[in-house]
């Protein structure tokens, strides 16, 4: 009968070959899962370079559009400025012929009056000199302006 010793050599020799054995088991494992982290963290990686690839492309196209549009905003608005300096020069210009009418209208309404004085004193001239003053025609009047009366 084999000694206990010998038995136990027996054992050991034999635990050996299996604890070898689980040893490369684990590292086998633990080198896959290493490499299933490396293979997913490479994938994250390429996937975040195309996200960011992606997003440069996109915010190109959105600097673009938003360059075109500020761009044609900036020339609208200098058409609308150079509208609005015409449209002040015009209205300077309109204003000034207005008041320059308004004027001549005043210097003719008093001219007017005047001679309506004139006519008056020249009729009553000749009414106390006893002649009969000509009568109003069509073609010269009476065009006598009357304006409202303040009560």
């Amino acid at each position: 009968m084999p000694s206990l010793t010998d038995i136990l050599i027996q054992v050991a020799v034999g635990a050996v070959p299996l604890g070898v054995a689980y040893m490369a088991f684990r590292s086998a494992t633990d080198a896959n899962k290493k490499t299933q982290e490396t293979s997913l963290l490479q994938v994250e990686r390429q996937a975040e370079l195309e996200r960011s690839k992606v997003d440069a492309e996109a915010f190109i196209r959105a600097k673009t559009i938003y360059e075109d549009a500020l761009s044609q905003l900036e020339r609208q608005l200098v058409r609308m400025q150079t509208q609005a300096s015409q449209v002040s020069t015009d209205l300077a210009s309109e204003q000034s012929a207005s008041t320059a009418m308004r004027d001549q209208i005043n210097r003719l309404q008093a001219q007017i009056r005047a001679l309506e004085r004139t006519v008056v004193t020249l009729r009553a001239q000749l009414i106390s000199a006893g002649l009969a003053p000509a009568p109003a025609s069509e073609t010269t009047g009476p065009y006598q302006l009357r304006y409202p009366q303040k009560e």
